[in-house]
């Protein structure tokens, strides 16, 4: 009776290290997906911030209308 509480506590145990590497392996990949969606958001607010506030490009449809290009 004894021998079979010890391989039930083994087998709980491996249970456990294989729920802990599942949630990190999809930890790490969610990270990775969501890396690579905020620098492609990143990359497309920032494009377009410097084509609309850049000096010249922006002649009457600014954001901030009291700021005029001279």
């Amino acid at each position: 009776m004894y021998a079979k509480r010890d391989s039930e506590r083994g087998q709980a145990l491996f249970e456990y290290i294989m729920i802990f590497a599942f949630m990190a392996l999809f930890g790490v990949t969610l990270m990775k997906f969501m890396s690579k969606a905020l620098d492609g958001t990143t990359r497309g607010v920032a494009f377009f911030l410097t084509q609309e506030l850049n000096i010249g490009i922006c002649k009457s449809s600014c954001f901030m209308q009291g700021y005029g290009n001279k």
